[in-house]
């Protein structure tokens, strides 16, 4: 009796798990820290790593991404995909590094196929000692559930935090 006891325990732990694991809020969580990894990049990195991040990226966007940034006015608006991942590619050669750490999740909020998440990160690019991207910001990203059920980002909004 006690062994079918334990038994019943470790499953519905197993569950419960499973559940949590499997949650709109922590998909979205995670898949908001796979951009941020992917988005980094060290000095050391060899080429082939850098450019592996392209791969990443292009799993995690919709076909057409907007994006509202205070610090760099030409990346403001709405890109397809294949332009994204083309200047990511080519930041990529040329940065000497790149990092986005988060510092703390502000909100989740999901209703339905739509995530919000804002985010406050510490953000550097270093772009031949010029400093597009250096200081904290407050990032809301925007994910939209496909029919194929993956969250694909969908709107990236940045401000500053002073």
């Amino acid at each position: 009796m006690k062994r079918l006891v334990s038994i019943v325990i470790i499953i519905a732990l197993l569950a419960g798990f499973a559940f949590w694991w499997n949650s709109p809020a922590q998909i979205i969580t995670r898949r908001t820290q796979a951009l941020l990894q992917t988005l980094t990049m060290e000095r050391k990195d060899s080429k082939v790593t850098r450019q592996g991040g392209v791969y990443q990226l292009d799993a995690l966007l919709a076909e057409d991404v907007e994006l509202d940034t205070p610090t760099i006015p030409e990346a403001n608006g709405t890109f397809p995909r294949s332009e994204i991942i083309s200047s990511f590619s080519s930041l990529c050669e040329s940065a000497k590094q790149m990092r986005c750490k988060l510092e703390k999740i502000r909100s989740l909020e999901i209703t339905d196929d739509d995530a919000d998440i804002s985010v406050i990160l510490e953000a550097l690019v270093d772009v031949a000692n010029y400093h597009p991207v250096d200081g904290r910001y407050e990032v809301t990203f925007h994910w939209q559930r496909y029919k194929d059920h993956n969250w694909r980002l969908t709107r990236a909004r940045c401000a500053e935090v002073k």
